[in-house]
């Protein structure tokens, strides 16, 4: 996984989805090693049917319809209690027009809590906006932005609109804190934020109790015990870092596996610890590591003298855990010294068409990510309604990985604001997430269980450029579920 300076550090580990199986649509499906989930696979919940899409269900996850469950009418009547009850993950319909049909009207709304009026729900959000590494983490409050846009233009929830506020931190571990600090005492929830550096607010979130949805950068965050997310987290156990190994399966699977292994990352630690996890796993597998430089500078010139190294010492693989400008400086250095190795990858920091457009086309050719969500080019209906969103209310603005993972958390939270009702308390929407048995945002992202915060994985998607974009490169189909849990360092 990504962040600016290269991966939301890799030390991932949990105990929920097992490798080698899936949980498909009606029953249970196991699926060999190496397998692929069907797209859309989401385990079954409680009372509810996890059949084919309606056709009710697909016009309102195209945000037309009527919201699937009857809990809305032609009149748009408020959603009952018993029809609040009955919504689930897979019957969601994740498009803004539905999910703001499910709850209308603001009679009998009161401000039930911190954050919360009558007419409005304030959401906080602490990002990196500025700082020594740019045009990153903007991604996240952009995404979650469009999203409430669509629900507030299309009345909002339970007639309450949605205040996103965004504060930025710098990229500085204080600053985070400080703003955290100030936003928790008046937002009902954060959701989105992402930053390199919050790790400073994780104290302030775990001492006030405010319920945080989106993607973990640093250990600490993913720690607290307010942290919900759809999509995986960083987990240490015992003081060992552990993470899947389900990239360095898949490469072997495609008969792509590196013999000769090396790795890149700046010298911010983040990146360097991230680093050195994927090396660990790489050799752990087979590989022999022939070159590392973890001490890169944001603002070195070129890195033409590192791939002059893994030239001369026979490298036939390079990983990096840095940014969209580093990964760019890498591309360009090999293409001018002939460098072309089986494999050269990026976390999924690199999944964004500015990596393509900063590094040239005829450069990034064959660059590649792993992903825990459909590629943007598989046609996915909600992924769809994502890219839609953004160019709707953020326009200019590109789809990314971390834009999607926080579009789909903030979808995460609309659902968890529904089943909390007119009324919503933070214990009430805590309740709503710990109840979530799947999450796989319409088949968009990888079956997850939020109460088991555990690491991403072992269900993922490879990626590679071909032409001016990424497109799937194996499994064929839905998600490639055959990883393992590995040590990955100290």
């Amino acid at each position: 996984m990504a962040t600016a300076c290269g991966a939301r550090v890799g030390p991932y580990v949990g105990t929920g989805i097992r490798p080698g199986t899936a949980t498909v649509a009606g029953p249970t499906a196991a699926i060999a090693p190496g397998g692929a989930v069907p797209t859309g696979a989401q385990a079954p919940q409680a009372g509810s049917s996890t059949g084919p899409m309606s056709a009710a269900k697909a016009d309102a996850a195209s945000g037309g319809g009527a919201a699937p469950g009857g809990s809305t009418g032609p009149s748009g009547a408020a959603l009952s209690p018993q029809a609040a009850a009955e919504l689930t993950p897979a019957t969601f319909p994740y498009a803004a027009g539905a999910e703001a049909a499910l709850c209308t009207g603001t009679a009998g709304n009161g401000s039930s809590d911190v954050g919360v009026t009558p007419t409005t729900v304030t959401i906080g959000n602490v990002s990196g906006l500025t700082g020594i590494l740019s045009n990153n983490f903007e991604q996240g409050p952009e995404a979650v932005q469009a999203l409430f846009s669509a629900i507030n233009a299309a009345g909002g929830i339970c007639g309450r609109r949605l205040q996103l506020e965004v504060e930025d931190d710098g990229q500085d571990s204080g600053k985070n804190a400080a703003d955290t600090s100030d936003l928790a005492s008046r937002v009902f929830a954060f959701v989105g934020s992402t930053s390199d550096a919050d790790n400073g607010g994780a104290p302030v979130l775990a001492s006030t109790h405010v319920p945080d949805v989106g993607t973990a950068i640093n250990v600490a965050r993913g720690q607290t015990g307010v942290f919900w997310t759809t999509t995986g987290g960083a987990t240490v156990r015992n003081g060992q870092h552990y993470i899947y190994d389900t990239l360095v399966r898949g490469l072997k699977a495609a008969g792509n596996f590196p013999q000769r292994f090396a790795v890149l990352s700046y010298s911010i630690p983040i990146s360097a610890d991230a680093a050195q996890q994927f090396l660990t796993v790489f050799t752990h597998e087979g590989a022999t590591s022939c070159f590392t430089d973890e001490s890169v500078s944001p603002a070195t010139a070129s890195l033409d003298q590192d791939v002059l190294q893994m030239k001369s010492k026979g490298c036939d693989g390079v990983y990096t855990t840095m940014d969209v400008t580093g990964n760019a400086k890498l591309l360009q250095a090999m293409q001018r010294q002939q460098f072309h190795p089986r494999f050269a990858g990026t976390t999924f920091d690199g999944y964004t068409p500015a990596q393509i457009s900063v590094a040239g086309q005829s450069a990034a050719q064959g660059f590649e990510v792993n992903l825990p969500f459909l590629p943007f080019t598989d046609g996915n209906a909600v992924v769809s309604t994502y890219e839609s969103d953004l160019r709707t209310y953020e326009p200019g603005k590109e789809p990314s990985s971390f834009g999607l993972e926080a579009w789909a958390d903030a979808q995460m939270f609309i659902y968890g604001l529904i089943k909390a009702g007119h009324n919503p308390t933070r214990p009430a929407l805590v309740q709503a997430f710990g109840s979530i048995d799947s999450w796989n945002t319409g088949g968009a992202t990888a079956p997850y269980v939020p109460r088991l915060r555990e690491p991403p994985g072992p269900c993922s998607v490879e990626a590679v450029v071909q032409g001016a974009q990424y497109v799937r490169k194996w499994p064929a189909s839905g998600y490639f579920c055959d990883g393992q849990l590995v040590p990955a360092g100290p």
